[in-house]
């Protein structure tokens, strides 16, 4: 099983998603659903791309950046 960090380009702006997944394919089959259940109205996914893949292992982890302002 794969940690997937993808970012989402949609009309709410830019996502960046953490998802499990077992492979490339199920991961962008499950990131819809996945953005629907967080907003109360599902918005437009204009583009979708794993940035970085990781093997689940003991201590696997992301470091998400976030801009203030």
């Amino acid at each position: 099983m794969y940690l997937f960090k993808i970012e989402v380009d949609s009309s709410e702006g830019v996502l960046t998603v953490i998802l499990a997944a077992e492979n490339e394919e199920q991961a962008f089959e499950e990131i819809e659903q996945h953005v629907e259940r967080h907003f109360l109205y599902p918005p437009k996914l204009n583009e979708v791309a794993i940035v970085e893949k990781k093997r689940i292992t003991l201590g696997a982890a992301y470091v998400i950046e976030t801009r203030k302002g």
